[in-house]
């Protein structure tokens, strides 16, 4: 005896993965593993300043990596809706920026934090950190601009 339970078809949310070129997905997968690795990365420091500069890197790589996850699944955050205009009561959702772009603007964000508030690091594997994090924004922002350029 068949059942119709869960044989409805979901619908899916299209796509944006496959209208970007191969680079800029690449780039996508680097900075999310480089955001990855500064948050939930085991350094297992003690000595205070360490800590510092760990607080520091996620304070720069969470809105990174909150904009990656918008990217990836769905629009969830409060500004991509407004009130109509007729009816205060009723919310719309609002399009733009697209999902790439807000991440194109938080990485620039994040690049420019880097350059202001990692001034001062002394251990070699925070410069290390530290130039890794700058790379994975760099090469973003670089595919990301030959993307919206052709």
């Amino acid at each position: 005896m068949s059942t119709s339970v869960g044989t409805k078809s979901r619908k899916k949310q299209p796509s944006l993965a496959a209208a970007l070129p191969p680079r800029l997905e690449q780039a996508m997968g680097g900075l999310e593993n480089t955001c990855m690795q500064i948050l939930y990365g085991e350094d297992g420091a003690s000595d205070s300043e360490r800590m510092y500069w760990q607080q520091r890197f996620k304070n720069i790589a969470t809105p990174v990596s909150l904009a990656l996850n918008e990217y990836k699944g769905p629009r969830r955050f409060h500004y991509h809706y407004r009130h109509r205009d007729d009816d205060e009561a009723v919310l719309r959702p609002v399009m733009e920026p697209s999902p790439i772009d807000m991440l194109a603007q938080v990485c620039e964000y994040s690049l420019a934090e880097c350059h202001a508030k990692l001034v001062g690091i002394r251990d070699e594997r925070m410069l290390k950190t530290q130039r890794i994090l700058e790379h994975a924004l760099q090469i973003f922002l670089q595919r990301y601009r030959e993307y919206k350029a052709a």
